[in-house]
């Protein structure tokens, strides 16, 4: 059930987000989650799920504030490296600028949202973290970074792939 759970929802898009804080010594640390949503405009409210053994979870809680980052089509590697690199190599080669609650936002990114922990829900084997929002900005025209069926790529180029597939459909079907 476990293997066909992954391969069903894996035909469920993703945004990719890195979700990132810095620590007691102001070094930056991140994490990449697929699950980032909004949750109340009143008070404005958002989430994330992360696995109950992260480090990087317990660091944001410690901090008590996080900020969501949506990765733009052109951060893959960013997306990789956050995702499965050593804690402290998550931000190598990666320039970045404070938001006005001071966790770290990488250049480049579409969007990002600033948040204090409000809440944490044991829900399985991971954790519900809902923060509430102090600031939030566009930062780029870019698209964002997604993720489907174990891969990566851009709303533009899966927008492409997808309208490809139904031209050929059609084409078929004549």
């Amino acid at each position: 059930m476990s293997r066909q759970f992954r391969d069903v929802l894996g035909n469920f898009p993703t945004s990719v987000v890195a979700i990132t804080t810095t620590d007691a010594e102001d070094q930056p640390h991140g994490m990449i989650v697929g699950t980032f949503t909004s949750v109340s405009l009143d008070p404005p409210l958002v989430s994330f799920l992360a696995d109950r053994s992260s480090t990087t979870l317990r660091t944001i809680t410690a901090a008590g504030r996080f900020c969501a980052n949506a990765l733009a089509g052109n951060q893959e590697r960013l997306s990789r490296r956050m995702a499965s690199g050593p804690a402290r190599e998550r931000f190598a080669d990666t320039t970045w600028q404070a938001s006005p609650l001071g966790n770290p936002v990488p250049d480049g990114v579409v969007a990002w949202v600033d948040c204090t922990v409000e809440q944490v829900v044991e829900i399985g084997d991971h954790l519900l973290v809902v923060g509430r929002v102090h600031d939030l900005r566009v930062e780029s025209p870019g698209t964002p970074l997604l993720f489907f069926r174990g891969g990566y790529g851009d709303y533009l180029s899966s927008a492409g792939q997808l309208l490809d597939s139904l031209v050929g459909w059609h084409e078929i079907g004549r």
